[in-house]
């Protein structure tokens, strides 16, 4: 006999992990979940799986791993080369043609769309 899967709810997933149930369906854009979603409705379910395999990944990770992002540095040096680097991309705006948007010209300079 198949054994039963058990759903539940993006918020009672996001609670047993930690996170805000907008990054589930974050990651479930990218790819890195793998959410369940009811007929009719729409509404998705995480499958209890997905939420022991995250539970799993995520404890493994050591401190070292996770992310870290330094405050900005406030010496005059760092003050100076972010003042150089405001000044560079007003310029480039400011020689913008008035048809082209601020998403066309972003993915221009990151070779993306900007949203």
């Amino acid at each position: 006999m198949a054994e039963t899967q058990s759903y539940v709810t993006l918020k009672r997933a996001a609670q047993a992990l930690g996170v805000h149930e907008q990054t589930l369906r974050s990651w479930e854009k990218r790819g890195l979940i793998h959410l369940i979603r009811l007929p009719g409705s729409g509404y998705r379910r995480v499958p209890v799986e997905e939420i022991e395999r995250l539970q799993h990944e995520m404890a493994a990770r050591t401190a070292d791993e996770a992310v870290r992002i330094d405050p900005p540095r406030r010496d005059a040096n760092s003050l100076a080369r972010a003042r150089a680097l405001a000044n560079t991309v007003c310029a480039e705006l400011s020689h913008l043609e008035s048809e082209t948007t601020l998403d066309e010209f972003m993915a221009s300079r990151r070779g993306r769309a900007w949203s």
